[in-house]
Formats: structure tokens, C-alpha cells, sequence
């Protein structure tokens, strides 16, 4: 303690105001000692360099600009957000605008949808763009793109299941009876397409192509609509997002059965007499009925549907007597068919 009079008194921490005596705590690893300016969060404080957070926000920069507050003889700028998700902004900058986090899954999604609300509000735009393309990656908007990522998933639980995950035209041809749905172990881990939607939504984002593989995907996981499980899955969306999901399930439904119960005409095959193929490749589409046409207690995906009777019209010809060059027509009006169901899907949706 310094003693009165004393011409060099101790030095102090100088005194807080009221307003800055406030249990506030320093945060543990974004609070640097050469910082020039303080974010406080709730009760968390960050300690950063102006010219950095500045040089990739230009809303910082304003905010910075804009503020006389002090703290600590610092500039101070008091955040809206709570510390975790200034505290995502933060990082990110930090680590030279990189998003880490390589897998989209329930884990990751918190601190990867905190990113993407804070660099949208705050005008970081690569951040934005890598959470994008992440979300892209899991959701295709090609078709291609979608075949291939459902050929993962079905790979990866063939190892686990075996032969259980094999698509139904091809495990079962003759008898058309449909396997059960599996259930894949990794489900829960997946990212609720809703809580994509939703956090799209509140960024702004309307680009159909980012929409519209989210809300079939919605779509695959809802067999019925009412009750309270479906509730909890959809609680995140708007009314007018599960408006548009009932009525783009329905309608997507409506056109998948259209398709399945009308026997298309088929060409006739040169090198065969007339009634030779179509007879078969008449039989061929019945058989694929049932597969096509689930119980309605099982989950219907029509993309995927379809294109698991690709396989059985190549490859299942010689039973029903149908020559190659007719199975291969078969095939291109099933392909054609898919096509069509998938570029509809933004109006079903009501996207357009």
C-alpha cells in the first residue's frame, strides 16, 4: 500500500464504472493482450485488433468507425449476438476466413450454422461460401450429383447391413415383394433437412437450386403427415415452408403414381414379331408396380425408386422374354421419367 503523500502511489487497475462492474470474464483464448478494441458478449469479453476484424467486415468496420464507447481505455463495442456465436465470427476471422469443420452432421452443425448467421450479418463472404458448398455437397442439385451421393450412402451401409441395402428390383425381381426399409445407424447423425431450411431462411438465402434437394429430402423422411413426431421434425420450419412441403410432397407423389400405373407404349423391336417384347416388357412394368408403389407405412422416395428399376429392366429382360434392344428402351423411359420428376421438383415446391 502506498503511503500518503507519497509522490509515486501505487498504480491500480483503474476504476470501474457501474456499468462496467459486472461479473464480465475475459475470454480464454480470443482476448490478446495487444488488441486495440473490445467486443463484449453477454458477460464474455474479446479483446481483438481493429485493423484485421475491419479488413474482412466492412459492417465492423462501420461499427468501429461509428463507436466512442471505452472500456478498459479501449473501444468498446457492446454485440447483439451471444458469445458463442461472436465468438464463431471471431475465430473464423482469426483463422484466415477457413471453416474447419470438414463433415455437415448434428455435432458440427451448431458451430457451422453460428458461422454462417454471423458472416451473412457481418458481410464475411468466403466463410459463406464454404458452408454453402458443404451444404450443396450433401444436398446435389444435379441429378448426377444426387445419384452419386445415394450411391455412397447405399455402399456405406451395404458394408454394415450386407445385402439388405441392395435396391429392391434387384434383390427381388420375380416375386416384386420390396424389402424392408432400412435403417441406417448413422440416421441420427444425419442433419435434420428442416434445421438446413430454416437456417437458410433466416441468412436470406433463396436460390431454388439450394432449396429444392432439401425439401425432397424432407419429403423422403415424411411417409404421413400429422402426429407428433413429424411435429418435432418440422417444429424449425415457417408455416409457409410446411405449406409448401405438404403440398410438394402430394404433388410429387401424384405424378410419381401417374407415372407407375400407366403401362407406357413401347417400340417394337425389328427383329422380333410385335407381340414378342411388348407382351414381356407389359409384364416387365407390372412387376415393377409394387416396388414402385410402397405400403403406405414405408417411406417413398420416387428418384430413388426408379432408378433401382433401371437395373432390372438392363438386366431382367431374358425372364420376361424381352430382347436387349427393348430393355434398353425400357430403361430410357424409366431414366426419362426420373428426369422429369427432378426437374419438376422446384414447382412442386412452389420454388420457381
Amino acid at each position: 500500500m502506498a503511503q500518503a503523500g507519497s509522490s509515486q502511489p501505487e498504480r491500480k487497475r483503474p476504476r470501474l464504472s457501474p456499468e462496467d462492474e459486472k461479473p464480465f470474464v475475459d475470454h480464454p483464448t480470443l482476448y490478446f493482450d495487444d488488441g486495440n478494441v473490445i467486443l463484449t458478449a453477454g458477460s464474455t469479453l474479446f479483446c481483438v485488433h481493429r485493423s484485421l476484424l475491419s479488413k474482412h467486415s466492412a459492417v465492423l468496420r462501420d461499427l468501429f468507425e461509428e463507436s466512442h464507447a471505452r472500456f478498459r481505455g479501449l473501444l468498446h463495442l457492446e454485440m447483439e449476438e451471444t458469445s458463442e456465436e461472436v465468438e464463431a465470427l471471431v475465430n473464423v476471422i482469426y483463422d484466415g476466413l477457413r471453416v474447419d469443420v470438414q463433415k455437415l452432421s448434428v455435432e458440427t452443425f451448431p458451430s457451422l450454422a453460428n458461422i454462417l448467421r454471423m458472416a451473412t450479418k457481418y458481410k464475411v463472404a468466403r466463410p459463406c461460401d464454404d458452408i454453402l458448398a458443404r451444404i450443396r455437397a450433401e444436398w446435389p442439385a444435379t441429378l448426377v450429383q444426387h445419384d452419386a451421393k445415394v450411391r455412397e450412402v447405399r455402399d456405406r451401409l451395404s458394408r454394415i447391413y450386407g445385402n439388405a441395402n441392395r435396391p429392391p428390383g434387384i434383390q427381388q425381381p420375380a416375386q416384386g415383394v420390396p424389402p424392408p426399409e432400412p435403417m441406417p445407424p448413422e440416421e441420427d447423425a444425419i442433419v435434420h433437412p428442416a434445421s438446413v431450411i430454416s437456417l437458410l431462411r433466416e441468412c436470406g438465402y433463396h436460390d431454388k437450386d439450394l432449396f429444392f434437394p432439401l425439401f425432397y429430402a424432407l419429403s423422403c423422411t415424411t411417409w404421413q403427415f400429422g402426429g407428433p413426431s413429424l411435429g418435432l421434425n418440422l417444429a424449425p420450419l415457417s408455416s409457409a415452408d410446411v405449406e409448401r412441403l405438404v403440398v410438394g410432397t402430394e404433388r410429387l407423389r401424384t405424378a410419381h403414381i401417374s407415372f407407375a400405373v400407366v403401362t407406357p407404349e413401347f417400340a417394337v423391336s425389328p427383329t422380333h414379331p410385335p407381340h414378342f417384347c411388348i407382351l414381356g416388357a407389359t409384364q416387365m412394368w407390372s412387376t415393377m408396380l409394387p416396388l414402385l408403389l410402397p405400403p403406405a407405412r414405408r417411406r417413398s422416395r420416387p428418384i430413388e425408386d426408379w432408378c433401382d428399376m433401371i437395373p432390372l429392366a438392363t438386366n431382367g429382360h431374358m425372364q420376361y422374354h424381352v430382347c436387349a434392344l427393348c430393355a434398353r428402351s425400357i430403361a430410357s423411359k424409366v431414366e426419362a421419367i426420373r428426369q422429369t420428376l427432378w426437374a419438376s421438383l422446384p414447382a412442386y415446391f412452389e420454388l420457381s
